[in-house]
Order: C-alpha cells, then sequence, then structure tokens
C-alpha cells in the first residue's frame, strides 16, 4: 500500500541516513609522514577555534585509541574513539573513528580517513575524509551542515601544516 499516491516519499535505502560528507586534500609528503602528521601532531594543526569544546586554548590529542580535547583546567571531552587503524601496507594508511559530538546527545557518527600514495617525481599523500551515518534527523542547529564546512576547513589547516597549498 505504500506506493498507492503518487506523491508519497519513497523509503530511503540506506537505512534513513543521508548522503555521507566527503573532503579530500593533497600533502607535499609520502604516506608515513602525512599520517604521522595527522595522528601524532593533531595539537599542531587542529582547528580548535571552529570544532572544540572549549575554544582555541584546547589541545588536541589522538593517543591510546581516543581523540580527546583537554581544557587549559585538565578537563577532558572525548571526541572519537578508534575502531580501527590499518598502518601496515606501503602506500596506504587508514584510520575508522566513531565520533561523538560535543557537546549534547547527538548519536555517534563514522568517520573514515584515508591516506594514500600519489605517484609522481616528489612525495605526495592524498588524504580522504568521509564521515556518515547521518540520521535523516539535521540534528541541532543543522550539525551535518556544519561538519559539512568543517571538514574542508580542517583539512585544509592540515595541508597547510604539512607544507602544501590549499
Amino acid at each position: 500500500m505504500s506506493g498507492l499516491f503518487s506523491h508519497a516519499a519513497p523509503e530511503p535505502a540506506d537505512g534513513g541516513t543521508v548522503a555521507d560528507i566527503r573532503a579530500s586534500v593533497r600533502v607535499p609528503a609520502d604516506v608515513v609522514d602525512a599520517f604521522s602528521g595527522f595522528t601524532e601532531h593533531l595539537h599542531l594543526w587542529w582547528p580548535g577555534a571552529e570544532l572544540s569544546v572549549w575554544g582555541a586554548g584546547s589541545f588536541f590529542d589522538l593517543e591510546g585509541g581516543v581523540f580527546v580535547e583537554t581544557s587549559a583546567e585538565d578537563e577532558e571531552a572525548v571526541w572519537a574513539e578508534v575502531t580501527e587503524r590499518e598502518d601496515q601496507r606501503d602506500g596506504h594508511r587508514a584510520l575508522s573513528l566513531l565520533w561523538r559530538h560535543r557537546p549534547g546527545p547527538f548519536p555517534a557518527t563514522a568517520v573514515e580517513l584515508s591516506f594514500n600514495s600519489v605517484g609522481g617525481a616528489a612525495p605526495a599523500t592524498s588524504v580522504d575524509v568521509v564521515h556518515g551515518g547521518w540520521p535523516r534527523e539535521g540534528g541541532p542547529d543543522d550539525l551535518r551542515g556544519r561538519y559539512e564546512r568543517f571538514w574542508p576547513l580542517a583539512l585544509g589547516r592540515y595541508a597547510r601544516f604539512m607544507g602544501g597549498a590549499v
């Protein structure tokens, strides 16, 4: 009976989620250095003024399987947990995160990061972010829309940190 009316909205085939957010950047470094710059030096480039619980003075770190923000008063907010880390293959690294939105009770989403070697005379790596698992509801203050603007900004900061142009 669901197809009885011609104007009835089709049921989403993907279980009620909306399109993934995708962003990418190319950095002038080999895959190992690009991955290290992202995971070990996050505190040097993460745009805390744009996505943070406590603001630009926070310290961001990815250590021990969690992506955590620490305030100037040593309060901590866990933004994500590493669900998978792939760093065994030459020319490729990957990181999967269960992303928790701060502040608030919005359901967790999934962030997939991939680092792939780009052929050429000089070492270069393509870094791709896929942020998915968004429910149909827009969430507080269009949370998905904020991340759609945020990821290109964050990757731009990362690229500049790695010596690249955006």
